[in-house]
């Protein structure tokens, strides 16, 4: 099984997008659309919201400088976005090239009725 730290260390076949001293981006070997590219730390991290906030900032502007040349390159209206953080414990983004809705995977859910939500927002809002 192949790791993002064989990836980032060349052990394994990439396609190389863009990197700096921080990050890699490559295009993914299972793509959702063409162009679909992943954006990773070189040092592993297993949980995005532990970056610091240098890191976090840093994580994103190359994510940013990566989507905006897909977007011009390949002509697409949009690039989408994707972070889930479970099964993969190495900090990634991954960047989606998109003409159309429907062409990202919509996140799965049931609509929740108001009481439940207004419960949530009781709980879990910041300013209270």
């Amino acid at each position: 099984m192949r790791t993002f730290e064989d990836v980032v260390a060349g052990r394994v076949p990439r396609h190389v997008l863009h990197e700096d001293e921080h990050h890699l981006a490559i295009l993914a070997p299972s793509p959702v659309r063409p162009g679909h590219a992943i954006v990773m730390t070189k040092r592993p991290h297993a949980y995005l919201f532990d970056l610091t906030e240098d890191e976090h900032a840093a994580l994103w502007s190359f994510a940013r400088t990566l989507a905006r040349h897909l977007k011009q390159a390949l002509g697409c209206e949009r690039v989408c976005v994707g972070v889930i953080g479970w099964q993969v414990r190495h900090v990634h983004v991954h960047l989606v090239p998109t003409d159309a809705d429907g062409q990202f995977p919509p996140l799965p859910g049931v609509p929740a009725d108001s009481k439940t939500l207004e419960e949530l927002r009781a709980r879990l809002a910041l300013s209270r």
